[in-house]
């Protein structure tokens, strides 16, 4: 697999009980419409046994910057009812 080389458009740093969280919306280097999110701590829900890991990819730097920040609201209320964060998760 080829490798692909991404830049870094924003980074966030939130704490979400406790937990210090740095968020990052990137794009492919030479391709300006190819946005993607990640964080470093994911959450577990208390339904699901995997982690809550994001891997979607979008067509604007408004709809990365959306959904990265509805992850992060999703991350704080999954914590408020009793979910956890992923162990061993980083960027």
């Amino acid at each position: 697999m080829a490798a692909i080389i991404y830049t870094v458009i924003k980074e966030f740093f939130v704490e979400i009980h406790g937990y210090p969280v740095k968020a990052r919306i990137l794009s492919p280097i030479n391709d300006d419409k190819t946005f993607t999110f990640q964080v470093s701590s994911h959450f577990k829900n208390t339904s699901g046994q995997e982690a809550n890991v994001p891997a979607s990819t979008f067509t604007s730097y408004a709809n990365a910057e959306r959904h990265l920040l509805g992850y992060l609201e999703a991350f704080q209320n999954t914590l408020d009812l009793g979910g956890e964060v992923a162990p061993g998760n980083a960027f």
